[in-house]
């Protein structure tokens, strides 16, 4: 699936790409620039994990402590109940 998208560029570097890329294959040459320039999300985001991990290993206190303020006043065997939430989210 592709997507159409317009884009504006100064006239000069309109004329540059013009006269550099041929016209059937302009879409393959911005699609291959913009992958090697445009952040990687997914990477990014498994590489914060990582640090997250590692620093609940080496700090084990930080991640018991933030679990017990997680269900601090909840009932872990109280089952989920969708009006009560919005009942509680009114007041």
């Amino acid at each position: 699936m592709t997507t159409q998208v317009l884009i504006r560029l100064p006239t000069e570097v309109a004329r540059r790409f013009r006269d550099a890329v041929p016209a059937r294959q302009r879409s393959s040459f911005i699609c291959k620039l913009l992958e090697q320039n445009l952040p990687n999300l997914d990477e990014h985001m498994y590489e914060l994990a990582l640090k997250a991990e590692a620093f609940d290993r080496a700090n084990p206190e930080e991640s018991s402590e933030l679990e017990s303020t997680l269900m601090d006043g909840l009932d872990p065997n109280e089952t989920f109940d969708t009006d009560k939430l919005f009942a509680l989210c009114q007041k």
